[in-house]
C-alpha cells in the first residue's frame, strides 16, 4: 500500500520551487515598503499566486519609484534566492533531460550552485552592470526619460 508521506527525494522535489516561491514574495514586500506601497504584504501574497504579477511589479512599480530606505539584510537574502532559483530553472530548462524526477534532482543540484554566484551578485553590487542598462532602456521605451 502506497504511503502518503513522501520520501526523502520526493520531498526534495518540492524544496526549491517552495523556497523559491517564499523568497520572491518576501522581497517583492519588503522592496514594496521600502518605496513606501501602501499594502506590500498584500502586494507580496499577490505576487506569491499571481506569477506574473513579479513582472508588472517590476516594469510598473520598481521603475517608477525611488526607495525611502536601503535594502535591509532580509531583502538581500531574499532577493538572493530569488535569483538562485530563477537560475536554477533557465539553467535546468535548457540542460536537463525532460524526465520529471531528473528535472527536479537536477534543479536542487543547480540550485545549490547558483546560490553563492547570486549572493555575489546581490551582496558585492554585481547586479548593477545588469540592471543600470536595462532600466534605462525599459524608461525609454516607456518614456519616462
Amino acid at each position: 500500500m502506497p504511503s502518503i508521506v513522501p520520501s526523502p527525494a520526493e520531498a526534495t522535489l518540492f524544496f526549491v520551487p517552495v523556497v523559491v516561491l517564499v523568497a520572491t514574495s518576501l522581497w517583492v514586500s519588503q522592496n514594496a515598503a521600502a518605496r513606501g506601497h501602501g499594502f506590500p504584504n498584500l502586494l507580496g501574497a499577490l505576487v506569491a499566486f499571481v506569477p506574473v504579477g513579479l513582472v508588472a511589479y517590476l516594469l510598473l512599480f520598481v521603475s517608477g519609484t525611488s526607495r525611502r530606505r536601503p535594502p535591509s539584510r532580509t531583502e538581500r537574502a531574499a532577493l538572493a534566492v530569488m535569483l538562485a532559483g530563477v537560475t536554477s530553472y533557465v539553467a535546468g530548462a535548457f540542460t536537463l533531460p525532460p524526465d520529471p524526477f531528473t528535472q527536479g534532482l537536477g534543479l536542487i543540484v543547480a540550485f545549490a550552485a547558483a546560490l553563492p554566484v547570486s549572493y555575489l551578485v546581490v551582496y558585492r553590487r554585481g547586479h548593477r552592470v545588469v540592471t543600470d542598462p536595462l532600466r534605462q532602456q525599459v524608461r525609454q521605451r516607456l518614456g519616462r526619460q
